[in-house]
């Protein structure tokens, strides 16, 4: 005799009274690795602490400076960042990158969905890294007053890897409006570190005094960047140190202490 087989019904099971069902486990996005994870995540700079302070690094020379890195995102940026240095926005390719930091177009994707991802992350990259750098020499070595005007704020021809950093940024802002808020964010939190990088050797500026330093610096680069002259650099350079002049009262002279800064006259403001 054959059986047939039963016809398979539903089973329900009943939850004890009282016991909420559990809810489902929701994916777990990736997010970006906060301002501190990053810092740590980039090798110690040891190579500009090696070299004689005249010949502190520029904007450029603080990345290349930085071994590469092994972790594949962190080498992405730093890949992206010279070859924005280098060419400019317009090298900024899935095909280029992936060149250059030599990985596959999957591992670009991964982390960086869209160019602009790359570009808003490649900012952070740049602009963490040459601070830290600043940092660093600023704690290996008692600066002065002028020394601070001549290294920390000299604009050389490597520098104009920030004014492309910039212009690239305004750029893309015009193309995805969702940069906006986040370009006001990145550029307050440089503000502020180079406030506490002032302050910390020193300088006490005011948070109006940080704002115009900053515009200046921005400015000028960006200016020097659209001509790209030894007439414009000359130009930027002469507009950093006069608002620099302005902000620390004037008071730039070799005959400073360089382990402290002589009192500042108050200034009447309007």
């Amino acid at each position: 005799m054959k059986f047939k087989p039963l016809p398979a019904r539903a089973v329900s099971v009943e939850l004890a009274e009282g016991v909420k069902p559990a809810k489902p486990v929701k994916p777990v996005k990736p997010t970006s690795p906060t301002a501190a994870a990053r810092r740590a995540s980039f090798p110690k700079n040891n190579a500009l602490l090696r070299r004689p302070f005249g010949t502190l690094a520029s904007f450029e020379d603080a990345v290349r400076a930085v071994p590469v890195p092994t972790k594949t995102r962190e080498r992405i940026l730093h890949a992206a960042f010279l070859l924005l240095n280098e060419d400019g926005f317009s090298a900024l390719t899935q095909q280029h990158v992936c060149k250059r930091a030599g990985i596959r177009q999957s591992h670009l994707t991964y982390y960086f969905p869209t160019r602009n991802d790359l570009l808003r992350e490649t900012a952070v990259f740049g602009c963490e890294t040459m601070l830290a750098a600043m940092a660093e020499v600023t704690e290996a070595n008692q600066l002065s007053l002028a020394e601070v005007r001549e290294y920390l704020f000299s604009v050389k021809e490597a520098d104009r890897g920030f004014g492309r950093l910039m212009a690239a940024l305004v750029a893309a802002s015009d193309e995805d409006p969702r940069i906006k808020p986040w370009f006001g964010a990145f550029e307050d939190e440089n503000r502020a570190k180079l406030a506490a990088l002032l302050r910390g050797i020193g300088i006490d500026i005011s948070d109006a005094d940080i704002e115009l330093l900053h515009a200046a610096y921005v400015g000028a680069m960006l200016l020097d960047v659209g001509e790209s002259s030894e007439q414009s650099l000359a130009r930027a350079r002469k507009i950093v140190h006069y608002a620099f002049d302005i902000v620390t009262k004037g008071l730039v002279s070799g005959s400073h202490s360089k382990t402290s800064l002589p009192s500042k006259p108050g200034r009447k403001r309007k």
